[in-house]
């Protein structure tokens, strides 16, 4: 049975999702309302607070629901379940658009990244067209960094270096610095794609300071 009609056939929906769908989660939950019925938000894992102007954000719970008879492993990035959304003839309301506006922006780094076309684009005018409150997610997503970011993002930039003629950056972590700083590594991840912004950089690698282990590697996209 597709997702939609075991909604539908459901009375108390819990929806479960790791942080990269909380968008989609948003989304979903809305449109679950809407049917009447009850749902729940579970997600074990800490959400950073600039997405706290999500809709619903303040309902995410980090303990189970025994109570429901339908329970969702949410792994629907927010363009796929927007896609979804527009073949079933769901209409969007404000909540809806700002959520799927807020996965847009995460899914496709800032419409920077190589998955962003022509649809893309059009996709977010709908969303825009729906009222999604795009400044706001533009904001806080794209603009704001926790404290704890900037601190690892100073001590990663102290030990970066240059390489094969400046063409390769490396930054370099320990696990005392992301205790020091209260990040985590996804942020070390994020803070990595910074270094494929200088001039005539084509690979970043970050690298673990004790071992020497790499731990992420990525190469600069061409469209």
């Amino acid at each position: 049975m597709t997702l939609l009609q075991d909604i539908k056939n459901a009375k108390h929906v819990v929806i479960e999702f790791d942080i990269e769908y909380l968008a989609s989660a948003s989304a979903l939950y809305t449109y679950i309302l809407q049917l009447h019925k009850k749902v729940s938000l579970l997600c074990i894992e800490e959400i950073d607070n600039r997405f706290s102007f999500l809709p619903w954000f303040q309902k995410i719970k980090t303990s189970g629901y025994s109570s429901a008879d339908l329970k969702l492993k949410l792994n629907i990035s927010a363009v796929d379940l927007y896609k979804l959304f527009e073949e079933n003839s769901i209409k969007l309301n404000q909540k809806m658009a700002t959520s799927f506006y807020a996965g847009l922006l995460v899914e496709t780094d800032g419409f920077k990244n190589s998955s962003v076309d022509g649809m893309t684009f059009a996709m977010a005018k709908q969303l825009v067209d729906a009222k999604a409150e795009y400044k706001v997610c533009t904001k806080l997503i794209l603009n704001t960094k926790s404290l704890a970011y900037l601190r690892l993002k100073s001590l990663m930039l102290k030990n970066m270096l240059l390489k094969e003629n400046a063409t390769i950056v490396t930054m370099s972590i320990s696990d005392d610095d992301l205790t020091a700083s209260g990040s985590k590594l996804d942020d070390a991840y994020e803070i990595l794609q910074d270094g494929l912004t200088l001039p005539h950089i084509e690979e970043a690698i970050l690298i673990k300071k004790d071992n020497k282990e790499i731990l992420k590697r990525i190469k600069k996209e061409y469209s």
